[in-house]
């Protein structure tokens, strides 16, 4: 008979349970019918919460970061000011990599199969990430134009790079970035696009 919990125990139970789905068998593994046989309820409860598995995973995923003592809050909420471009540059590459090793074993290939397939739930996800990549390079860069460190009007392409590349790394390499990668990333390629051009 399923234990009767309700509210934030029964939520954290279900979560706890499609995690280890995730990390002991894979995506493929994380149904209603096998998330609630572990969790201890029944299917119709996780239907009452989320509309598809994919919801699920996503929050039960960030959950799990959100959870991990070694999680130090969204890479949108530091503020990456040291005085210096390269610095803040490294320092947010750095960000970006440490929290993404927090997230459940399989949970990153799980994001780029769902991507790669088009799934249509992704297309919100992808433009919140963008919009947020956004914010974080245009806070650096702003600061650096004041100092005289960084060119103005740099394109939209260029500012979401170092993101675009950290996916990359994480998605087609399988493997996070070192910091010797990261600082070859902002010598080699990032502080050439955005310093300020000496004719």
């Amino acid at each position: 008979m399923p234990q009767r919990r309700r509210g934030a125990e029964l939520k954290d139970a279900i979560y706890s349970a499609a995690v280890e789905l995730l990390e002991q068998e894979g995506y493929e593994a994380v149904t209603f019918q096998n998330v609630a046989k572990r969790a201890k309820t029944t299917r119709s409860v996780l239907y009452r919460y989320w509309e598809d598995t994919f919801t699920l995973i996503y929050e039960a995923s960030r959950q799990a970061v959100m959870k991990s003592p070694n999680w130090h809050g969204s890479v949108i909420d530091q503020s990456f000011n040291s005085g210096s471009l390269r610095t803040d540059l490294f320092e947010m590459l750095k960000s970006l990599r440490d929290n993404s090793q927090l997230f459940p074993k399989n949970f990153l290939s799980f994001m780029y199969f769902e991507q790669a397939q088009g799934k249509k739930h992704m297309d919100e996800r992808i433009l919140d990430i963008e919009s947020n990549n956004l914010i974080i390079i245009e806070r650096i860069l702003a600061r650096a134009q004041e100092r005289g460190e960084a060119r103005e009007n740099i394109a939209k392409n260029a500012k979401l790079l170092p993101f675009q590349i950290s996916r990359y790394h994480i998605f087609i390499d399988n493997k996070l970035m070192t910091d010797d990668d990261i600082s070859h990333l902002v010598d080699e390629i990032l502080l050439p696009i955005y310093k300020e051009i000496v004719v």
